[in-house]
């Protein structure tokens, strides 16, 4: 499947690429398929940055560390924290109140009765004896803490807090929880489990603001900045770029929204519709030449 060519082209190829990771960049079975690689190698040397931005905490992204021709910085935990692939050094992070946290937790668990809850640092992940760990906890891992919510509200530095419910789906578990944070907080959801799960964060943060933060410190802007994303998570991103794209494997909500829209994850369609744009290039800068070379002196 290719991407669609719309008018968001006409100003060229982007300056700058912003993507998400899972269901998006990443193959079904989370690794980086051979298309998509080529396709950030050949960005990078064309003089067009890719920049990722994903959900996962800063300790989950060693499947772009060694990545090459990958922008060195990376958009973490849903937009909360900016890192440095390079240095391994986080550059900002934007943290959860813990007096605010603890009274959405109040309000949640009023609404969603089996609703669990989880704190995430980036580098620290602490959780309540109910919430459901992905991985089975042994004990042994420095990074795990598990306690109450108050204790882990004020001793985790969170950055991302996690609700679960076994009950609601991510939709209607979003909507719980979207209701009872309001303006507060910033509530969205990325996984598409079995079960819900959704990621609060400090008031206006999400991916678009970080990214912004971050074209601004790069001088580009964001009529010239392209991104590519799959969940509710990315919905800021793609709003606010100029050249928004959603993976044909996209949740329901966002390609309800009229975004142009290439091909899925198994098909590499970020990689296919990236090095278009890079073919692309030659062309308009010979084109470019042609008409400077054509007009008077």
């Amino acid at each position: 499947m290719t991407s669609d060519v719309t008018s968001d082209l006409d100003a060229g190829p982007p300056a700058l690429v912003a993507c998400d990771l899972d269901g998006t960049f990443l193959s079904p079975d989370g690794t980086v398929s051979e298309t998509n690689a080529r396709a950030v190698h050949a960005a990078q040397a064309a003089g067009i940055p890719v920049v990722f931005a994903t959900g996962r905490p800063v300790r989950w992204l060693g499947v772009i560390a060694d990545l090459p021709g990958a922008h060195r910085t990376v958009i973490a935990s849903n937009g909360a924290v900016l890192y440095d692939l390079g240095t391994r050094q986080t550059l900002d992070r934007l943290c959860l109140d813990p007096d605010v946290a603890l009274e959405a937790v109040a309000c949640i668990r009023e609404h969603v009765p089996d609703a669990a809850f989880a704190f995430e640092s980036g580098t620290h992940f602490g959780y309540e004896p109910a919430y459901r760990t992905w991985v089975p906890d042994t004990g042994q891992d420095p990074d795990l803490r598990h306690g109450s919510v108050e204790e882990l509200a004020r001793e985790i530095s969170a950055v991302k807090m996690l609700v679960q419910s076994q009950t609601l789906d991510d939709d209607a578990l979003r909507a719980q929880v979207g209701a009872c944070v309001g303006g507060s907080l910033t509530a969205t959801s990325s996984t598409g489990r079995g079960y819900g799960l959704v990621e609060v964060s400090a008031r206006g943060v999400d991916k678009a603001s970080m990214l912004a933060r971050t074209c601004s410190r790069l001088g580009v802007p964001a009529r010239r900045v392209a991104a590519f994303g799959d969940m509710p998570n990315d919905v800021s991103m793609l709003s606010w770029v100029g050249m928004p794209r959603v993976v044909a494997n996209a949740h329901p909500a966002l390609l309800a929204l009229g975004f142009p829209v290439v091909g899925a994850n198994h098909e590499s369609g970020v990689g296919t519709t990236i090095l278009d744009w890079v073919a692309s290039r030659p062309s308009l800068d010979a084109s470019l030449e042609h008409a400077g070379a054509a007009a008077p002196a």
